[in-house]
Parts: C-alpha cells; sequence; structure tokens
C-alpha cells in the first residue's frame, strides 16, 4: 500500500515538473515574441490601407577623438583629426642645409622641372638634393617648391577658401601658383623666392614631381571620405586631387609625375617598434596611402612614380638608404634622382618619337 502511494506522488511530481517546464518555456517564447514585436513595432509603418513600411534607420557617427600625432613642423592643429589608433612614435626632424648650389633663377636648359613636396624634397639644397640631382640628369632647370612639414591637405582647423587661406600645404603652393593668394604664408622658405621671382614663368614647366604622404600619415589625415564632397581637401584623397588638377591650370602642356610615399620605419626613444606596413594611424597604414596615390595618379591620369617599391627600400636596405627611418641618407637620394630622371628621360623619348 506504501509502495503505490510513492507511485502516486512520484507521478504528481512529474506532472507537476512537466507543467512548469511548459509555462517556463511559453513564458520565454512570449518574451521572444515580444521582442521580436517591439523591433518591429520601432522599425515599421503600417499605414491606414494596411501597408507596412520600412521606416530607414539613422546611421551611427563616430564621435571625433583627438589625434596622438605631433609634426615636429607644425603646432595644436593636429589635435582636431580624427583617428581611432593610437600610435606612439616619435616623429624624426631632419636639418634643412641650403647653400648656393639649389637653382633658384632660369638657366636656360631644355627642360623645366619643378617639386612640390615635403622634406625629402626640402631638405638638403646643398647639391646632394633629389630635386637638384635629378636636374643635373635630365639637364633641366630646377625650381623646388617643397617645403618640410607640410602635407598634401589642409588642417581641420584652416580656412578652404582662398579668401582667408592660411595653409602652406600642397593646396596652398598651387593656389600661389595660381595667384589666387598672396605669398606671404610662405616667409622664410625658399618656396616664397620662388614663387615671388618675376623671371620664373611656372607656365613653362614640362614636368610637375609631386611627393606628400608623410605627413599626412602622422597627422592622422583622413585618406577619404564619402560625407565630403570629391574635392575636399581635408582629406588625402581631396587634397591630391585638388592640387593635381589645379596644375594642368597652371600648364596645361605639362606632365604631372605623382610620387608615392616611401617605405619607412618608426621609433620610440630609440627603439624600433614598426614600420611602414604594420603601423596604423587609425586611418591606415602608410602603404595604405600609397595605393590611394596610386588611385589618384590613375585617376587624374597623371604619371605613377611607386617610391615605396621600385626604389629597393625596405627592411633589409633601411639602414643604407634612411638616416632615422623617414628621411633620405645621401645614398639614398641619389637613388631617388635616378629613378625620378629614368622615369623623366624615358617619357621624353617617348614623346619625341
Amino acid at each position: 500500500m506504501k509502495k503505490v502511494r510513492n507511485n502516486k506522488l512520484g507521478t504528481v511530481l512529474m506532472i507537476m515538473i512537466a507543467a512548469a517546464l511548459v509555462i517556463i518555456g511559453c513564458g520565454r517564447k512570449n518574451e521572444e515574441e515580444q521582442a521580436k514585436n517591439d523591433v518591429i513595432s520601432d522599425n515599421i509603418l503600417i499605414t491606414e490601407t494596411g501597408e507596412v513600411i520600412e521606416k530607414s534607420r539613422p546611421r551611427a557617427t563616430p564621435a571625433p577623438s583627438p589625434s596622438p600625432f605631433r609634426s615636429a613642423h607644425a603646432g595644436s592643429h593636429f589635435e582636431q583629426q580624427q583617428i581611432t589608433t593610437e600610435m606612439d612614435i616619435d616623429i624624426p626632424v631632419q636639418e634643412q642645409v641650403v647653400t648656393e648650389e639649389d637653382q633658384t633663377k632660369p638657366e636656360g636648359h631644355p627642360l623645366q622641372l619643378v617639386f612640390l613636396g615635403d622634406s625629402i624634397f626640402d631638405n638638403n639644397r646643398d647639391g646632394t638634393g633629389v630635386p637638384y640631382l635629378t636636374s643635373k640628369l635630365c639637364d633641366a632647370d630646377v625650381y623646388n617648391l617643397a617645403i618640410g612639414g607640410t602635407s598634401a591637405s589642409i588642417e581641420m582647423d584652416e580656412e578652404g577658401s582662398v579668401e582667408q587661406w592660411t595653409s602652406r600645404s600642397f593646396c596652398g603652393v598651387v593656389n600661389a601658383m595660381l595667384g589666387l593668394i598672396p605669398t606671404d604664408i610662405f616667409e622664410g622658405t625658399v618656396a616664397k623666392e620662388l614663387l615671388d621671382d618675376p623671371d620664373i614663368d611656372f607656365t613653362q614647366t614640362d614636368y610637375f614631381i609631386v611627393q606628400y604622404g608623410i605627413n599626412d600619415f602622422f597627422r592622422g589625415v583622413r585618406q577619404s571620405n564619402v560625407d565630403y564632397d570629391g574635392d575636399n581637401k581635408k582629406t588625402y584623397v581631396g587634397a591630391m586631387r585638388y592640387g593635381i588638377g589645379n596644375l594642368t591650370e597652371v600648364a596645361p602642356d605639362a606632365t604631372v609625375i605623382v610620387c608615392s610615399p616611401m617605405f619607412a620605419q618608426f621609433y620610440k626613444d630609440g627603439h624600433l617598434i614598426g614600420d611602414s606596413n604594420m603601423m596604423d594611424n587609425g586611418s591606415g597604414t602608410l602603404a595604405d596611402y600609397v595605393g590611394t596615390c596610386n588611385y589618384i595618379a590613375n585617376e587624374t591620369q597623371s604619371v605613377f612614380f611607386n617610391a615605396y617599391l621600385d626604389l629597393g627600400i625596405d627592411a633589409y636596405t633601411a639602414e643604407e638608404y634612411l638616416e632615422d627611418g623617414v628621411h633620405l641618407t645621401e645614398a639614398g637620394r641619389r637613388l631617388y634622382a635616378e629613378a625620378l630622371a629614368k622615369i623623366i628621360l624615358d617619357y621624353e623619348e617617348t614623346k619625341n618619337n
């Protein structure tokens, strides 16, 4: 008799457990259905005719974060760049050397070359710089408008209208060549002396050699932004597009050679911490900027010089060709000039044939 009662009790317990599981399951199902209905109700609109229309969802806008970069050639403007990945590195500075070796007056050579860029072209105006060596190999007059520390793009807090222009960037130099802005902002540079010289006729230029990107990278400048206009000068793409496009206004018959950034190594407190293939500033690695530079050269129908790959400067040869991981040694400058001269002379031969 006791056994029968125990069996009945077990049966009752099993029924109660099963019922509880059903109730819990139904509750979870109801919660899932409710959550689903909540999502649907938040994202659809039912019209009076019964038509169901999905509402558009707002796009999230990332909050700006300050740039950790500091250029040795510029001030606190860089804080306003928007980047997402901090990269704590030392920005190398190379002393500029200027002597009478750098050409500043017309000499009547068959070709005219005009260089625009940063310290890779601006430093070593002593007969060992890339522009000077290239001109000798090409038998050309050369005007070096490069300014150390400058970028292709204008900074975030700089005015983009010519009426209030303050930028020494690639865009700024081109605007000065067009006569759209005064040259006062270039005070203290060789570029200002050349821009102000009435004997120099930039409309007679045969080749513009353009080299920017490393300082855009250091500043964390966005390569492009779909929310901006195509020629927005605060992005690398927009600034390069603007500058190259307007060089054709300066000298319509000139050929533009666009030089990519070079391979670089980055240091912190004297220790190598990475290179341009791996260090990301939040807008991409320096190698990514090279790809963007190539894209712009193709889009603008310019000649592209892939200095990143074609110079043969890499982790194995950096000690020979890079002085501080970024700037060129004298051997590196000769290597660069020879590569540029070959491009120019080969192009001249093609045109003449």
